[in-house]
């Protein structure tokens, strides 16, 4: 117990440990395990099928890639048919359905939005504002798309890695700046909003780069134990590590907020406190 006290005053004697210790404290007050999987699964039942249900429009193929490539559910290790996407009939569901699993999918976006909720300490959205969960869960699935194709800049010559990488940053960025000010209705500055975008971003790239070299094996080992649901647990324990970097990336820049070094005061912007700005 000594041990621990004169750990916590140590912590607390410099700016920098209280940096620290904001951080830890804050990742424990906002319950970051449970808001975590609670958002892995709304991942999984709502921005996913989301991404399945367009792909009448952008072809199968694209939202499999899209799929493996970011969550790490290899589609083409399942046994499934190749549809007829010429087929009129097949076109209507397809309409049908993603407006269905569009309007259901909102859950994702609201549990978000009680994430930013209880770190920013804004008040929860209702009824009326029902299109920003919309938009921000099209934004999310969007960019889930178009981080995939950034994959592409990976065949340039000599720089192709690092223009991946970079061109997936910036899209991580755009979206998770864009969701926070949706999300809490515009109750955050532009820089804390640009700050969350930025920290979530380098976060879901790293997920991404150790996924990489992580989830073939996690995958195979999964599935031939266990079958296709080996494979769905292993994707949603996935997805439970993605959610831990984006929830983790708001409380941490919320730490950051009261900081007494240049980070916190260019946080809070001229003449604010660490909260006048909220």
């Amino acid at each position: 117990m000594a041990r621990a006290e004169g750990a916590t005053g140590w912590l607390r004697a410099t700016p920098v440990g209280r940096t620290l210790w904001r951080i830890v404290d804050g990742l424990v007050e906002i319950q970051i395990v449970d808001r975590a999987l609670a958002l892995a699964a709304q991942i999984f039942t709502s921005v996913l099928p989301v991404i399945i249900a367009a792909s009448v429009f952008s072809g199968w193929h694209t939202a499999a890639d899209t799929i493996s490539d970011q969550f790490g559910f290899d589609t083409q290790s399942l046994s499934v048919g190749e549809a007829d996407t010429t087929d009129p009939s097949f076109a209507a569901f397809g309409v049908v359905g993603l407006l269905m699993v569009v309007l259901s999918g909102t859950s994702f976006a609201r549990a978000l939005g009680r994430v930013y909720g209880a770190v920013w300490q804004v008040p929860s959205m209702g009824p009326r504002d029902a299109w920003r969960w919309l938009a921000a869960l099209l934004a999310v699935a969007l960019s889930v798309g178009l981080v995939g194709q950034t994959r592409d800049l990976s065949h340039v010559q000599y720089a192709g890695r690092p223009l991946a990488l970079i061109g997936e940053i910036i899209v991580w960025t755009l979206v998770w700046a864009f969701a926070p000010f949706l999300l809490t209705k515009g109750a955050l500055t532009g820089r804390f909003l640009w700050a969350t975008g930025l920290v979530t971003a380098v976060g879901l790239t790293a997920v991404h780069v150790a996924g990489r070299i992580a989830l073939p094996r996690m995958t195979a080992n999964a599935q031939q134990h266990f079958g296709p649901l080996g494979l769905a647990f292993t994707s949603v324990s996935w997805l439970f590590i993605m959610s831990m970097a984006i929830v983790g990336a708001a409380s941490v820049v919320n730490s950051f907020a009261a900081d007494e070094t240049f980070v916190g005061r260019f946080l809070r912007g001229p003449d604010a406190g660490p909260r006048d700005q909220l």
